[in-house]
């Protein structure tokens, strides 16, 4: 039997340049702490095997202090074989750190976009992969090829695309994998972790990433940990494993009839109360109902008011309650404003309508000389 801890698209030291700088040197720690708590858990449950499937690291920059805790913490796990296939943010190159960098020796690296494979006899399992030598990979090395030896675990660890016959990140075809023989895929490339699937006889996964960067990975994020015996038959389980220190979470909150922004800071206080949002929470709200013409609505406020929150950031989406009749008959340029948007305002579309909203409440105040 043996133990399998798989992770993906770690992106360390991303430049985060989304953030501002103090909470992007926080996210950096966070997404350092992340990977040591990988290797904590490697270490505490007797992994066999830690597979890395690609963008390990974010691109042609990873600093001293990133490399230096890498080496350091793949050598507290001497008795756990690392598998590393580089990605296309960190392609096997000349001058990739791959080949600077002094690992330890339980350190095993794919170098080519053939594939290839790494033999653990004594562990009866073969672990196959290839690396992105550059930023693209236009083909699967998959094509035509079987395991050497079916009575073995046989485990791929590879980065690209799954049944995305057009993508430059190799494209997957999964019948390729239920044909070759592997037993597990550990997947990388696709930041969501897509639960295990199984194909034919082969068990399927992308880990997703360790951490979120962003409001476009949302939700928790880590590795899965899984167990594989072949005596006679295989055996296999696996389960996510969270590691994130951080949490980006997406979120829709009606305010109709608000009438303050203190009025609507109580529905949010309640609302965050309600889901239980604490430090490790980004939260991005995005506001939503019917409101007066003339309420104001204050990001900056909002976000003032929930600082015990990691990030908040609100978007407006509210609808200004206006007199529609009083504008159509409006003789002035208030007036031929709202006429000229009328058509959208009222046809089917929600997203023409929601845009026509938006544009007449801005337009509106910039006749009166207000803040938009």
């Amino acid at each position: 039997m043996i133990k399998i801890l798989h992770c993906a698209d770690l992106h360390l030291d991303s430049p985060l340049s989304t953030l501002d700088f103090e909470k992007a040197e926080l996210r950096h720690s966070d997404m350092r702490a992340a990977f040591t708590s990988l290797t904590l858990s490697a270490k505490m449950n007797k992994a066999d095997f830690l597979l890395i499937s690609g963008d390990f690291f974010d691109g042609a920059f990873a600093s001293r202090d990133t490399l230096s805790l890498i080496c350091r913490e793949f050598a507290a796990i001497p008795d756990c074989k690392i598998i590393i296939a580089p990605g296309n943010h960190d392609p096997y190159t000349p001058s990739s750190y791959y080949r600077r960098v002094d690992f330890p020796d339980n350190v095993y690296i794919f170098d080519s976009p053939e594939l290839s494979c790494f033999d653990f006899p004594e562990k009866n399992t073969t672990v196959y992969g290839w690396a992105f030598t550059s930023e693209h990979m236009e083909s699967c090395p998959l094509e035509g090829f079987s395991v050497e030896n079916p009575n073995r675990i046989n485990l791929l660890c590879a980065h690209g695309d799954l049944d995305s016959g057009d993508s430059k990140y190799c494209p997957i075809p999964s019948v390729l994998l239920a044909d070759c023989g592997f037993d597990y895929a550990a997947l990388g490339h696709v930041h969501a972790h897509s639960g295990v699937k199984q194909i034919g006889g082969c068990h399927i996964a992308y880990s997703g990433c360790l951490e979120g960067r962003g409001f476009d990975e949302c939700g928790e994020k880590g590795a899965v940990l899984a167990v594989a015996d072949k005596d006679v038959m295989l055996q296999f389980a696996a389960k996510f494993v969270r590691f994130c220190k951080r949490i980006y979470i997406s979120e829709t909150l009606d305010i109709s009839g608000a009438r303050s922004n203190a009025d609507v800071a109580d529905r949010l206080e309640a609302f965050i109360a309600e889901r239980h949002f604490g430090e490790d929470t980004a939260l991005r709200i995005r506001l939503t109902g019917d409101v007066s013409g003339d309420f104001k609505l204050s990001a900056s406020f909002l976000s003032e008011q929930f600082s015990r929150l990691f990030m908040l950031e609100v978007i407006d989406a509210t609808m200004p309650l206006l007199d529609c009749e009083k504008l159509r008959f409006d003789p002035t340029l208030r007036g031929e404003f709202y006429r000229s948007l009328e058509p959208m305002l009222l046809c089917d579309d929600a997203e023409t309508r929601d845009t026509a909203a938006m544009a007449l409440r801005c337009g509106l105040a910039a006749l009166l000389g207000e803040e938009i």
